[in-house]
């Protein structure tokens, strides 16, 4: 679970970028913050009329749309993640959110996500013809890319990161068009460790494709997305080039020896399956260790086929009605046994999925709704037997049967926003987030004319309210009482009352660079510094549009801005915060070459996204944080 001071930071980031662009007031609010889905932007799917059971009026039905949400490790939503479906790619909004119809005749739907500075994952669910106004709900968890690790590409390369090593040849990485690399590249790693990590941060379900045969189940013994870049492109090993990856096997997968071998699979996004490569080799080490051969880079894991199982059946419900939900996803975590088989199912017309687990193997269950929360106080557990049974196969014993109650009920609360002088502050994000069986959940508003705000709110004990708004924030926790839960909506009399939340400006900190373009004089590299470039400095990672319409401050919330001077150098103060990340964005959209014409920094990767120090610091007095040097291509700043 987040400490209070990650959760707080992590707002304030995802706060500040909602502060740049408008904000959609929401009057509900579950697991999935931001519950306003944007429209898809595409026509309506056509509707069919079923009768009614009760023998009514025909029930129209379409194939309900996806609604997909994309958060970090800490609950928070990624904005401007692509989730690419058939090809053409759909950009979540603010609170991390896209709403994509399925293809007509479409049985499933798969979709790959992409981040910058995250791995790469996927997500499958079933198209479900229900009644209109439902939707699939699907929530992806995507892994952070830990710190890049700098090498000579044309030297042999040894690279370890919790206790996995990177065995690379000697110019063994070509570029995108096949050239082979030359001088420094990164490598970056995102590990999975099923005894001790979230395997909800998966790329996919744990399914593997043999070389021969029916898909099988998997049970992980560790799994990795490894890659390698140079100036921000995406690097591959040159054809007929291996590399090898040993893999710690944890003392809790007792069953392996030396000697033995365990299936090698990669990921494929667009299947969203696991492709069985090779085998590795257990071998000794620190411990036991997998020793594996790598062709090309992705995710990666060691895993076996899964034996015998149980299945359960999930029934979906909501809890005031009965009626069934549609659209659920049903996420199951392994008690007694490491690994999960299918990590979640998704509820049909009759609100009803099937999960499979391990024989005789206990797992939690909880259900994910855009629109609903489960309603119990944790999640269900269910314990397997001795009779295998399957969700796929009719042969073996019955799956268990078990339903899962949620409910939309919303209480509310409400305060007001103030700034230092005790004046209302109109038209700021107020972000409240909590706590609920999935994980860290939020719900989003703004500030009025009058500086008040109302949350919508599920049954919760305790509420972090956070705000940043013009270099100024504000944080504050209010306690519930869950068990004394009314519902009630915002503009009535039953909201709780959180009283004052002010914006408070604090002490500064400061970063400075340079921005240069590189030109060729007698055959040598020669740097000109660029002026009179604007620069500017955002909150969090922001997506860099580029557009006739688009202005800097519709990217996200501006901490600082400034121009280049002669020398091309920068220097800059910003709001004093800790463990927070900013983007640098130095120079102006190209008439003909659009976003090439913004800075890349000069190290490897070409990233403009920053850790920032958190060290108070100011332009006068000195101390800033040094970013290093940018450039532009000359073709910027030609006629």
């Amino acid at each position: 679970m987040m400490s209070p001071l990650s959760k707080r930071l992590s707002l304030m980031m995802l706060v500040g970028a909602l502060a740049g662009g408008p904000v959609a007031c929401s009057d509900t609010a579950d697991e999935h913050p931001n519950t306003e889905v944007p429209d898809a932007g595409q026509p309506d799917a056509e509707l069919d009329a079923d009768p009614d059971p009760d023998g009514g009026d025909p029930v129209e039905t379409r194939a309900l749309p996806l609604s997909l949400k994309v958060q970090d490790q800490a609950g928070m939503p990624i904005a401007g993640a692509s989730v690419i479906y058939q090809g053409q790619a759909h950009l979540t909004d603010l609170g991390g959110q896209v709403l994509i119809e399925p293809a007509a005749g479409a049985e499933t739907m798969i979709v790959q996500i992409e981040a910058e500075g995250y791995a790469p994952s996927s997500a499958e669910r079933p198209v479900v013809e229900a009644a209109e106004g439902q939707q699939m709900s699907a929530l992806v968890r995507l892994l952070a890319l830990g710190e890049a690790q700098s090498f000579d590409a044309e030297a042999p390369a040894t690279l370890e990161v919790r206790g996995v090593r990177i065995n690379l040849p000697a110019n063994a990485l070509v570029d995108g068009e096949g050239n082979p690399v030359v001088g420094q590249a990164e490598m970056t790693f995102a590990g999975i460790e099923p005894s001790s990590d979230d395997l909800r941060f998966m790329p996919g379900p744990l399914i593997g494709v043999p070389s021969e045969g029916d898909p099988v189940d998997l049970l992980s013994v560790y799994m990795a997305d490894i890659s390698f870049w140079q100036n921000g492109e995406k690097l591959q090993l040159a054809e007929g080039i291996e590399a090898q990856l040993d893999f710690p096997i944890s003392q809790a997968f007792s069953d392996y020896a030396v000697g033995d071998t365990i299936p090698f699979w990669s990921f494929d996004l667009q299947q969203a399956r696991w492709v069985y490569e090779s085998e590795c080799e257990v071998i000794a080490g620190d411990g036991l260790v997998a020793s594996c051969r790598a062709s090309h880079f992705s995710w990666w894991n060691v895993d076996k086929p899964l034996g015998t199982r149980n299945c359960v059946e999930v029934t979906v419900i909501d809890a005031e009605t009965g009626e069934p939900i549609p659209g659920a996803t049903v996420e199951g975590e392994a008690q007694s046994y490491l690994g999960r088989v299918a990590p979640f199912g998704a509820t049909d017309d009759m609100g009803i999925t099937c999960v499979d687990f391990m024989r005789e193997g206990t797992i939690e269950l909880s259900a994910l709704h855009s629109f609903y929360y489960q309603n119990a106080d944790g999640p269900l557990t269910v314990v397997g037997n001795e009779t295998a049974a399957s969700c796929q196969s009719e042969e073996g014993g019955e799956c268990l049967k078990v339903t899962i109650e949620m409910s939309n009920a919303r209480g509310c609360l409400s305060g007001i926003l103030l700034n230092e002088d005790a004046e209302p502050v109109a038209g700021a994000p107020v972000y409240g987030l909590y706590e609920m069986m999935t994980g860290p959940a939020s719900a989003l508003t703004e500030s009025g004319d009058d500086g008040t705000y109302c949350l919508a709110l599920p049954p919760v004990d305790e509420v972090e309210l956070v705000s940043v708004h013009d270099d100024a924030a504000a944080q504050a926790i209010i306690s519930l009482d869950s068990d004394a839960f009314t519902e009630a909506a915002c503009g009535s009399d039953g909201c709780e009352d959180a009283g004052e939340l002010v914006l408070e400006s604090g002490s500064t900190t400061c970063v400075e660079g340079i921005l240069n373009s590189y030109t060729t004089q007698d055959d040598e590299y020669v740097g000109v510094p660029r002026a009179d470039q604007p620069v500017y400095i955002y909150l969090g990672d922001v997506e860099l549009t580029c557009g006739p319409d688009v202005n800097p401050e519709d990217r996200g919330q501006i901490l600082a801005q400034g121009i280049t001077d002669a020398d091309g150098g920068f220097a800059l103060d910003l709001p004093l915060m800790t463990d927070v990340q900013v983007t640098v964005v130095i120079g102006e959209c190209h008439e003909q070459f659009g976003r090439e014409c913004l800075a890349f920094s000069n190290q490897p990767t070409g990233s403009v996204i920053f850790d920032i120090e958190g060290i108070e610091a100011s332009v006068e007095d000195g101390g800033c944080q040094e970013l290093g040097e940018f450039s532009t291509p000359p073709m910027c700043y030609q006629d």
